[in-house]
């Protein structure tokens, strides 16, 4: 038997319908904000949220929170991620400045025979000395954390 909502019903623009129902059927958007306008106008259209949950393969629970996110929010914010999921930073932006100072010399300034990092030298050059640098949270950062850290701060290395 179905379970009785006692939320109080979605009540949504003639714009909000159309922006869903186009969210909807996007290739080009992530999966899940597709999936979570599917699941709003699945409940402004009056189906309940275990024959939602069934229909598009989802958790209950996950049926239940959308929907009260984009009665309490709107449809733009209930759609989207709440701030501050995942995990969060363990790289200090102090670490990411050595980091990246470090990336922008020549290995000959550390005594390489190399003109420039590699990827496996500049990995293993950090890790052997963020610590007596000063940065010990980057004593096992990987070659593609590295690569991160350096792309999202526009330092082009040959890499």
């Amino acid at each position: 038997m179905a379970r009785i909502s006692r939320r109080p019903k979605l009540s949504l623009t003639h714009e909000e319908i159309k922006y869903l129902e186009k969210l909807s059927h996007s290739r080009s958007e992530p999966a899940s904000l597709v999936q979570r306008a599917k699941i709003v106008l699945l409940s402004f259209e009056g189906i309940n949220d275990t024959e939602i949950s069934r229909q598009l393969n989802v958790a209950y629970n996950t049926v239940r929170s959308r929907i009260q996110r984009v009665l309490d929010f709107g449809v733009i914010e209930g759609l989207k991620d709440k701030t501050g999921a995942g995990r969060p930073r363990t790289i200090t932006d102090e670490s990411r400045v050595w980091l990246i100072k470090v990336a922008c010399m020549k290995p000959k300034d550390f005594g390489y025979p190399h003109e420039i990092w590699t990827q496996r030298l500049l990995t293993k050059y950090v890790q052997e000395n963020c610590i007596k640098e000063g940065y010990p949270e980057l004593s096992k950062i990987s070659q593609g954390t590295i690569s991160k850290i350096l792309n999202a701060s526009n330092i082009n290395t040959p890499f």
